[in-house]
């Protein structure tokens, strides 16, 4: 993957965040507080406790199901309810709040009229979101590619005004696509920036563990031992019919949406 990489000066800086490249799934650690992404010598790790069994089994499970799948139906999250009333779409997908992270699928079969269309509709997407909103974008092939990224990666939340709009489509321009469809590390990375939701798409049959390690990572437990999801994550499907379960249950699971697309 070949990213830009753009001058920080000339950014809008919101938040900073310290990032290290996450690995392939295969080599996820999950402990009872921690999720460890080991690459090679490299090592980061993500807080997201207080955490659950990942096993997807038993009635604590069901009752994460049906709390997210009612998030998704009333278009609000508990945790963020009284936040902010700004939204923002993508590919017809709304979420509520005011810090969205866009995480997008860069393999191979994206190449051609699909990442086109995906790169059309997230300029128009970032465009329409107000002065006080911010965003970010993660691609993600075999692994994570956080926007204007170098070794080791930085990240900033961006506003949408012209000058970082412009370094989004130079750097979109400059993307060579990889293989595999693993978006586990990228949606990591964006649970670690704490958006207020996140915009998750892909053109195919998702090849590694998102599904399950997001039962783990994008929960918590109330005050009266309730467990909750974190961040609402909505999907999106791009002119394609694979991967349409795991999408739409990452979706229902998540608090979120699920949006096919087909070709115009």
């Amino acid at each position: 993957m070949q990213l830009a990489i753009a001058s920080d000066q000339d950014a809008e800086e919101l938040t900073e965040l310290d990032f290290t490249v996450v690995p392939t799934p295969e080599n996820f650690e999950v402990s009872e507080a921690n999720v460890s992404l080991t690459s090679m010598s490299t090592t980061v790790a993500i807080d997201l406790a207080p955490v659950v069994s990942a096993s997807g089994s038993g009635d604590a499970f069901t009752t994460v199901v049906s709390d997210a799948t009612q998030a998704a139906r009333t278009g609000a999250n508990e945790t963020k309810a009284n936040k902010s009333k700004s939204n923002a779409s993508f590919f017809g997908a709304r979420a509520d709040g005011n810090r969205f992270v866009f995480v997008i699928d860069s393999s191979g079969s994206m190449r051609g009229p699909r990442w086109e269309a995906l790169c059309k509709e997230l300029i128009r997407a970032i465009k329409s979101l107000s002065p006080d909103q911010d965003f970010f974008i993660v691609s993600f092939d075999a692994i994570a590619h956080p926007m204007f990224a170098a070794a080791p990666p930085r990240g900033k939340f961006l506003k949408p005004v012209d000058k970082n709009i412009n370094r989004v489509q130079n750097w979109l321009l400059s993307i060579d696509h990889g293989r595999n469809t693993f978006p586990a590390s990228a949606v990591g990375m964006a649970l670690k920036l704490e958006p207020d939701a996140i915009f998750l798409l892909s053109d195919g049959e998702i090849k590694d563990s998102t599904l399950e390690d997001l039962r783990v990572w994008n929960r918590k437990q109330d005050a009266e031992d309730n467990i909750k999801v974190i961040v609402p994550i909505h999907t999106v499907l791009l002119h394609s019919l694979m991967g349409y379960a795991t999408l739409e249950t990452i979706a229902q699971e998540n608090g979120g949406t699920f949006t096919p697309v087909q070709p115009r």
